[in-house]
């Protein structure tokens, strides 16, 4: 399994990142049997991280706070598409009846903008590859971080498999593609200026 860099969990451990690196940290760290203990480590508390964010480990919520995010998260689940997401990350994000999702025909592609920051311009993408689909070749302009949430997809020759976290470098080309027989899901996070396609147009996209 493919890791972030260790300064990049340093800056989630201090609570320097912004919110849709936080929670793609966050799916990685659902994902990976190393990774909260590393994140774990930094933080100086010595076994692995709770599901919450470290930063929720010092604010504890009533039962009725509590029960009330259980059944928000719970309702949300019924979503199919929510039901790739770990639970923890649902409560950071709008409702997913909410998300705008973005077909792209014939490839059999699908991908919706989850939640941007303000102060960074950075977003967070949900994709979606049916089984023998293809992502349009594009070329990245931005950084673009990736985590495979199920399933995978191969691209230039590398395999990419749930819970890799998988950098696209700015100047870097890919075209994303899954088996005959194989879907996946992929969190996406793309720093502005986005990415650059044919298919696409000039524009921020996940994948």
């Amino acid at each position: 399994m493919r890791h972030p860099p260790r300064e990049l969990l340093y800056s989630y451990v201090d609570g320097t990142t912004d919110l849709p690196r936080r929670l793609l940290v966050e799916a990685h760290l659902a994902l990976c049997p190393t990774c909260p203990t590393r994140a774990a480590d930094y933080h100086g508390v010595g076994e692995p991280l709770p599901d919450a964010t470290l930063h929720d480990e010092l604010d504890v919520p009533s039962f009725d706070r509590v029960w009330t995010a259980v059944e928000r998260v719970m309702i949300r689940r019924r979503s199919p598409e929510a039901a790739v997401l770990p639970a923890a990350l649902l409560t950071a994000l709008p409702d997913p009846s909410e998300w705008q999702w973005l077909e792209l025909s014939p490839q059999r592609v699908k991908s919706a903008l989850l939640t941007c920051d303000a102060g960074t311009g950075s977003s967070l993408f949900l994709t979606y590859f049916a089984p023998g689909s293809a992502f349009p070749r594009h070329r990245h302009i931005g950084l673009e971080e990736n985590v495979i949430l199920v399933g995978g997809y191969e691209s230039g020759g590398v395999r990419a498999d749930a819970g890799d976290w998988v950098i696209g470098a700015p100047g870097s080309e890919e075209m994303p593609r899954t088996e005959v027989d194989e879907e996946c899901w992929c969190l996406s996070r793309i720093e502005p200026p986005g990415s650059s396609s044919s298919a696409l147009g000039d524009r921020p996209e996940g994948g």
